[in-house]
C-alpha cells in the first residue's frame, strides 16, 4: 500500500469514527425523545472523539441557529489546529422515500482537515412509544446514502 493509500484509509477511518458516534447518539435521542436537535462530534489530534457542547446559557430555539453555533465553535477549533475531523448531525425529512419507505433521516455532514467532506443520510423509522412509554420506541435505520459534502471548516473558503 502506498503512503497516499494509507493516508486515504486513515482519513476514511476518522470520518467513520465521527459518523458512528453521531449515529449512535442520534439513535439514543430518537429512542428516548422521538427527535433530536442538531449536534456535533469532534475528533482531536489524538483520535479522541467527543460530543461538542454549545457554550451558551440560552440555547436558540431554531435548529438552524444551533447548527450555525456549532459550526462557529468548531471552525474556531479547526483554525487553531485543535481538531482533525468533525461531524454535524441534523434531523431531516427527505423529499422522497428511501428504498425502505422511510422519509425521516439523520443527515450527517462530515469534514476532515485533509479536505475530505461528505454528507451522509441515514433514513429511519420509529415505531412503538405508545401508552406513555409502556411500549418502548424502536428505531430502525435504512441504508446509508453518501454524497459529496460542502466544506465549511479547516480554512477552505
Amino acid at each position: 500500500m502506498s503512503e497516499e493509500e494509507v493516508q486515504d484509509a486513515n482519513v476514511r477511518d476518522d470520518a467513520n469514527e465521527v459518523l458512528n458516534a453521531s449515529v449512535t447518539y442520534a439513535k439514543r435521542m430518537l429512542r428516548k425523545y422521538g427527535q433530536f436537535a442538531p449536534f456535533a462530534y469532534r475528533m482531536k489530534g489524538d483520535g479522541d472523539v467527543a460530543l461538542e457542547v454549545v457554550a451558551q446559557h440560552d440555547m436558540p430555539a431554531e435548529p438552524a441557529m444551533l447548527l450555525d453555533l456549532l459550526y462557529e465553535q468548531l471552525s474556531e477549533r479547526a483554525k487553531k489546529g485543535l481538531i482533525t475531523a468533525a461531524a454535524f448531525a441534523s434531523n431531516v425529512s427527505m423529499a422522497s422515500s428511501s428504498k425502505e419507505g422511510y422519509t425521516d433521516a439523520v443527515m450527517v455532514d462530515i469534514e476532515h482537515r485533509d479536505g475530505y467532506s461528505v454528507q451522509a443520510f441515514i433514513p429511519y423509522r420509529i415505531t412503538g412509544g405508545q401508552l406513555h412509554g409502556l411500549f418502548p420506541r424502536i428505531v430502525r435505520f435504512g441504508a446509508l446514502k453518501i454524497q459529496d459534502g460542502k466544506p465549511r471548516l479547516f480554512g477552505r473558503e
